[in-house]
């Protein structure tokens, strides 16, 4: 693939993350344009990845091949407005949770989009990103393989409303996760450790569950029933999480999720209809 060029509207936490596996991986940070108003920030980003960092869009945009948007769905439209009219030709990528494909080519002007759902443990290459692309797009799927395949596993939807799904478990999956190491770690302090011990057992615990799951054949119910002894210690506990409808509550958690990521789509496709008004 001949080298191109790419811009991230946006230097924020994503933005940074995706950028920094980019340039670990083969991309240059030559190649790598970051607009930001924080001028604090582009200078760390320029410094740390050798991007160019830029405070306002520019003509220069317009010989860009690809844009990523990484901005919040609120600072969405905003960020649009100001780069309109040199992104014409350019792929764009969105990572914004909700906004759907349909608003932004009203926004953009064209329908050469790809909207992403990507999450924070892709900072490590431990990701997961959720993809679905226009048909115009396709042409484009080994470029949009190349800016994300570093930051870990894509799953390329087959429908766009399949990424408020993925918002639920994957995209906001961390936060769920973060939690659990937080009760655990709370346990080990009621129990007399202290902080780093009761931390390095929550930690360890949950990546080592997670390496088992991963590299084993067999199901996470087999492997949770292969720990639980029916009168046991695992037993009890799991007793108390059914009695308190565990599974019931997480699945409540993630449809809470996914109802806001479609909430903060009709809010934007609510913003598009009323400025073409």
């Amino acid at each position: 693939m001949n080298r191109k060029t790419i811009a991230f509207i946006g230097g924020g936490n994503m933005g940074e993350a995706i950028i920094s596996k980019m340039v670990s991986s083969d991309w240059k940070g030559n190649d790598i344009h970051v607009i930001d108003h924080n001028e604090e920030k582009l200078e760390r980003l320029s410094s740390e990845y050798g991007v160019h960092a830029h405070k306002e869009p520019g003509s220069w945009l317009s010989e860009i091949d690809a844009v990523v948007l990484a901005v919040k769905p609120q600072q969405l439209a905003e960020a649009i407005k100001a780069s309109k009219e040199w992104i014409e030709d350019a792929l764009v990528i969105s990572i914004a949770a909700g906004v759907r494909v349909k608003d932004l080519e009203a926004m953009i002007g064209h329908n050469c989009i790809c909207r992403t759902m990507p999450n924070t443990p892709m900072k490590i290459g431990l990701g997961v990103c959720g993809l679905y692309s226009t048909p115009e797009a396709e042409p484009d799927h080994r470029f949009i393989v190349k800016v994300f395949a570093a930051c870990g596993d894509l799953i390329w939807c087959t429908k766009e409303e399949e990424l408020d799904g993925v918002t639920a478990i994957s995209g906001s999956g961390p936060a769920y996760v973060f939690r659990f190491i937080e009760a655990l770690t709370e346990a080990g302090l009621r129990y007399g450790f202290n902080d780093v011990q009761a931390k390095r057992m929550a930690i360890a615990t949950v990546l080592g569950s997670a390496e088992l799951a991963k590299r084993s054949g067999e199901s996470p119910s087999v492997l949770r029933e292969k720990v639980t002894s029916k009168g046991g210690t695992t037993y009890e506990a799991l007793k108390v999480m059914n009695d308190r409808h565990f599974m019931e509550m997480m699945q409540d958690a993630m449809d809470a999720c996914k109802k806001r990521a479609v909430e903060l789509g009709d809010a934007f496709h609510e913003s598009v209809e009323a400025a073409e008004k």
